[in-house]
């Protein structure tokens, strides 16, 4: 939108810089200033596709105010779009061919990136061909937008002087229908001086008949074994090695027509000559199928490029495994020998299997870790349970040095009370009650002892049966150490009222 919008504007400026200001008064909506600063401050504007119609009635209403006709002006409007993107992605742009040929040629590929993005999703790009005729070059142009082949024509004029510094004839020969998508550009140099450079790629005399070749039929399909040759009726002609290996034994009961054989994944078309030939540049993805009753044999991924063979008017499809991993490649029935030393799908293979290694051992380490982090957690457990045992039995000083492993000097207390009870009748209890009807009863009377303990800070030395022994001043120095003890006594005698023995009696 951005750069359709500032192409037509520094078009009319170059030619009337007023008959800009006329067209932003009278055709606002087409026009307005805010249009083009909302599409050049919002990055999802910046790249919005326009509508062919908007396109178009902007080149109207440019052509009125130049006193030109609507076709150059929709060329003109095509060659400073490209000049725009040129200046924003001038190092992408040139680095897809050394002359025109070469550049359009990998356009489609370069756009098949492109449509991944999130914002260009959803659009369907027009898809370019080229063909060398003598000294002419056939760009056939494939898309159903009628009405902007004139602007593509504009871009392909601004791809040859801002790109390539040379000045083109471009003669457009439409669809004959409005049904057809194809269309083709004539393209000649109107410099006869280099011509070949510009647009073709660089070659010495070379001979187009193919009985010239030096290399044979057997020995191209050894070195390409993922290799289909078809013809216009789309019945196989020729396969490498590795193919041939599985279609060749199913060609006496299934014929060798390619849909057969082989399904198109990528890109979606109808599989036909003239709809191959439209996405000729394009990557393309093939799964075969029905090869043989082995189970292995099927669902082989090939990735590759279609080629036209103006030679035979056949289609050459040049293919590798999509495979990354060993386990891939075994599980579709073919082997290392049968992917040539040149195909970079071995390194990715073998890299594939080196990752993988490298993976098993992160895990491995990963695991180890774990287990090393879980013992941890289990020993600091264990030393927490020690450590809270012996704080049970000890002052916390004295538990403090054990469980540190140091030595407990042994020391000297001049002040302590001591507290001895035990309980009035214990043998007489035990001698009618269960031996757990003796431990519930004390169970539950000695944690109440114990709780008195911590409220009061007084120290339980021992539980022997139903002895209770408790010092005051002891684990820690206190001038109110007897007091201390006093009060417990109270409190051990009050709670003892509250707990009876199993056979009803009050406890003392």
């Amino acid at each position: 939108d951005f750069y359709v919008r500032s192409a037509v504007e520094n078009l009319v400026n170059q030619s009337n810089p007023r008959a800009m200001e006329h067209l932003r008064n009278e055709s606002s909506e087409l026009f307005g200033d805010e249009l083009l600063q909302r599409s050049f401050s919002d990055p999802n504007l910046r790249h919005q596709s326009i509508s062919d119609q908007t396109l178009v009635a902007m080149a109207q209403e440019a052509s009125k105010k130049l006193g030109m006709e609507q076709e150059p002006v929709l060329r003109a409007m095509g060659s400073e779009y490209f000049k725009l993107c040129l200046g924003d992605y001038g190092r992408v742009l040139r680095i897809l061919g050394s002359n025109i040929l070469e550049f359009f040629s990998n356009i489609d590929g370069l756009q098949d990136q492109v449509k991944a993005y999130p914002r260009f999703q959803g659009q369907q790009p027009p898809s370019f061909r080229c063909e060398r005729k003598d000294d002419k070059l056939l760009l056939h142009f494939y898309s159903l937008r009628h009405s902007i082949v004139s602007f593509v024509a504009g871009i392909v004029d601004g791809v040859s002087r801002f790109l390539f510094s040379t000045d083109l004839q471009i003669e457009i020969s439409p669809s004959r229908s409005l049904t057809s998508p194809h269309h083709i550009f004539f393209i000649t140099n109107s410099n006869n001086e280099n011509s070949a450079n510009q647009l073709f790629r660089y070659s010495v005399n070379m001979s187009t008949d193919p009985n010239d070749s030096k290399i044979g039929v057997r020995t191209f399909c050894d070195c390409f074994p993922f290799h289909v040759v078809f013809d216009e009726n789309l019945n196989i002609t020729q396969l490498g090695t590795a193919l041939a290996r599985m279609i060749v034994p199913n060609v006496s009961s299934k014929g060798m027509h390619f849909s057969t054989y082989f399904d198109v994944l990528k890109p979606t078309v109808k599989f036909s000559l003239s709809s191959i030939l439209s996405r000729v540049n394009s990557s393309f993805f093939v799964r075969t199928k029905g090869l043989s009753s082995h189970r292995l044999s099927e669902n082989l991924e090939l990735k590759g490029q279609m080629l036209f063979l103006q030679e035979t008017n056949s289609i050459l499809f040049l293919g590798s495994p999509s495979v990354e991993k060993l386990d891939e490649l075994i599980g579709k029935g073919i082997y290392i020998s049968d992917i040539p030393i040149h195909d970079a799908t071995r390194d990715v293979i073998l890299v594939g299997e080196q990752t993988k290694a490298q993976d098993g051992l992160k895990k491995r380490m990963e695991q180890l870790k774990r287990s090393i982090e879980a013992a941890s957690k289990a020993v600091d457990l264990e030393k927490q349970k020690n450590v809270d045992l012996l704080l049970e039995i000890f002052p916390p000083k004295i538990a403090q040095q054990l469980w540190r492993g140091e030595e407990v000097e042994p020391t000297t207390v001049d002040d302590v009370t001591m507290l001895f009870s035990d309980i009035v009748g214990f043998t007489a209890i035990c001698s009618t009650a269960t031996p757990m009807q003796v431990v519930d009863m004390l169970n539950s009377l000695y944690t109440h002892f114990d709780q008195f303990c911590v409220d009061i800070d007084v120290y339980k030395i021992e539980t022997i049966g139903d002895a209770y022994c408790v010092a005051g001043g002891l684990h820690r120095p206190s001038q109110y150490h007897a007091q201390q003890i006093a009060w417990m006594a109270l409190k051990m005698m009050s709670a003892a009222k509250e707990q009876k023995s199993h056979d009803g009696n009050v406890i003392k």
